[in-house]
This record gives C-alpha cells, structure tokens and sequence, in this order.
C-alpha cells in the first residue's frame, strides 16, 4: 500500500458544485456543464461531452397520462460515485410516474483530487439546497440516497420531517466496513492517498482520498445518532445487500430495527447469499446465490443497477474489476473472462473464480422499484 502525504495545495470553492436557492434548475445545469469540462480528468477525452453529461445532475419526468399530485423523489449519489450510479432507479421511478431529479455532491464528476478539502457540511448544503428548490415543484417531496447519498437524506429528513414524506434508501452509510475506519480522521490532516489510481470508469472514481473517507466517517457516525435519538421520525423503505464490502451491513440492519422499523410504514429488503428467502411485515429476506446466473451476493452498488444497464449491466460496456487495481494480468483476466462469475469480494466467491468481478447490477431490480413503487404510494398520503 502506497502513503502519499498530504500537501499544501489551492483548492476550488465546493459552492461551485451546490445549486444556488434562486437558481433554476436548468441554468444551474448548464453552469455545471462549463465548470465539469474545464475540471475533468478524461477517461477519453475523444468522447468528453459523453463523458460530462454522464455526471451532470438530470430530471426524468413521468409519462403526460399520469395524474393525480406531482409527487417528486429527489435521489443523491454516493462517495466516489455521480449522478450516472442512479439512472436506472430515476427512469424506473419516473415510469412509475413520479418526477425524479439526480443531483451531484461537492467534490464528484471531476476528478478524485477535488474531493481532498470538500467537508461533509459541503454536502449537506448541497442536500439542503437542492431540497429547497425540488419543494417548491412538486406537491409531495421524497429524497433518496445511496451509500453516502443516503446518510445526508436521512439527516436531511430527520432534521425536516414537515417537508419530507418519506426517505428510499440503497446501500446506505451508517458505518463503513472497516474495523479501522476511525482511523480515517486521525490520518486525514497529514495523508491525502493511502492508494491513488487513476479511473478507467467515467462515471466514478477508482480512488477515495483520506480526508473525504473521514468526513463519510464522521457523517455517519453523527447520523447515527440523530436517528438513535429519534426513531421513526419519517417511514424508510431500505433495500441492502447482506454482503456489502463499503458499509457495514450489520450496523445498517441494527439502526433499521432501533430507529426505523418503530414506524408502521417502514420497510426493508436484504438481499443475502446465505440465508433463505423469508418474510415478515417488514423485513423480507431475499436469496442472492444463483449460481446459475455466476452470482454469489450482491455488491454494494449492485443493489439499484438494472441488469440491462449499457455500461454497468449484464451485457454492459464496463465491468468493475477494482480489486485487481494494481495487478495488470489479473485486471485484464477479470475483464475479458467469458464466463466469470460475479459478486461482491469474499472467500467463498474467489473459490468459484480467482479473477471473479463485482457485481454491478441486481437480477431483482424490477422488483425492487416495484415495492419502492408502492411504498411511496401507500405513504404519500401519511
């Protein structure tokens, strides 16, 4: 593992990121655009327009024949990622006739360096901004995160249960998977990289540097205890993979039974390759070794991913083989194998392939935004 230490270095302001309270949506995309070229680190600057619009903040609007209240769901990404990581929830929801937006968090769709000197309060702005506007459009407000995105939306709704109605949730941070992550702070004022590679992946970046692990350890940690302290404020749908490798599943499973299951409407899939499907009123359990399909478990990112995504699908263009960072023969391996098997990193999926792939959509999609479908219709009215 390489330490790379810090260095004394200017930084850009985060607010250049942040949708400004008085700014229209489609100016401050525009404005985005400008600012995200002219930062970029190209993965091939051939396809640069390509690549910036896959990480600008966008809106997908349901079909004319929907009727009824405008209810919107307002979905944030998660540390490392963009907007891209939820295309696939916000069409599947906008199907389902709701107005969605994607927005961008302080320090993403640029390059890794940028996220070195953004703070967490960066992001909340961001969140709290965004809110703000996405309210006075919409009859009914949902926020929706994933990962880090879902930490800053169930503060964000916790602090302000009057103006949120519900809060969707994919893999979210309440605790990252690491024994030594409370490390991260007390190394983040004198090393910016513990590793630093450069991303062959457009839409996300294949390095996190130290302080902005810390500042996700921080927020969730804080969250934490907001919602210890004030259960059920609002309901949660929560969907998780059991074998998640960022967030410690564990940690997410206990905050659901302490501080959300106590509301009614609160629900929660797990996805886990070792225990059998099962269900409850609020829990249901649904198996993720399918062998037939080479997958053992769902990876942390997986969870929202439709199976027929163009680049991170089944067939996509794009296969997540970060584990192997550093080792060529294996990245390659990983990449181009025919018939590899997907998953998310454990003993048990590297018995089955040693170049084995994480896993980057969820053969249960459709039903996954199907329940999150009917959550929000059955709460909307709360």
């Amino acid at each position: 593992m390489t330490f790379l230490l810090a260095s004394i270095s200017c930084c850009i302001s985060a607010n250049e990121w942040v949708q400004l309270k008085d700014e229209p949506f489609v100016e401050y995309r525009e404005r985005l655009s400008h600012f995200i070229t002219d930062r970029k680190a190209w993965v091939d600057a051939n396809k640069g327009a390509m690549e910036v619009e896959a990480v600008l903040p966008y809106e997908r609007f349901p079909d004319k024949s929907c009727s009824g209240p405008k209810i919107g769901v307002l979905m944030f990404h998660g540390l490392s990622d963009s907007p891209f990581a939820l295309r696939d929830s916000a069409q599947a929801l906008s199907d389902s006739c709701f107005y969605t937006r994607v927005m961008i968090l302080p320090g993403h769709g640029t390059k890794a360096e940028d996220l070195i000197n953004v703070t967490r309060d960066d992001w909340r702005q961001a969140v709290a901004n965004a809110t703000e506007q996405f309210s006075q459009q919409v009859d009914v407000v949902y926020l929706a995160g994933f990962s880090t995105g879902g930490a800053l939306v169930t503060e964000y709704a916790w602090n302000n249960p009057s103006v949120v109605e519900g809060v969707v949730l994919f893999s979210p941070l309440f605790k990252i998977n690491s024994s030594i992550d409370w490390l991260a702070p007390l190394l983040s004022p004198f090393i910016n990289w513990l590793d630093h590679h450069e991303s062959d992946d457009y839409a996300k970046y294949a390095s996190i540097p130290v302080p902005a692990i810390a500042e996700a350890y921080k927020l969730a940690k804080e969250v934490r205890q907001i919602v210890v302290d004030a259960p059920a404020k609002v309901p949660v749908f929560l969907a998780l993979s059991e074998e998640d490798a960022t967030v410690d599943s564990s940690v997410t499973l206990e905050v659901f039974n302490t501080s959300f299951k106590d509301h009614p409407y609160s629900e929660m899939v797990l996805y886990s390759a070792n225990q059998q499907a099962a269900f409850d009123e609020q829990v249901e359990i649904i198996n993720t070794d399918l062998p037939e399909q080479r997958i053992f478990g769902l990876a942390h990112m997986a969870v929202h991913g439709a199976p027929d995504n163009p680049y991170y699908g089944e067939q996509g263009e794009y296969r997540i083989c970060s584990w192997y960072l550093g080792e060529e023969s294996r990245y390659q391996e990983c990449r181009e194998a025919e018939h590899n098997w997907f998953g998310e990193r454990s003993d048990q999926l590297s018995s089955l392939s040693d170049v084995a792939a994480r896993l980057s959509w969820n053969p249960y999609f459709d039903d996954l935004m199907e329940r999150v479908s009917v959550f929000v219709s059955k709460t909307r009215e709360l």
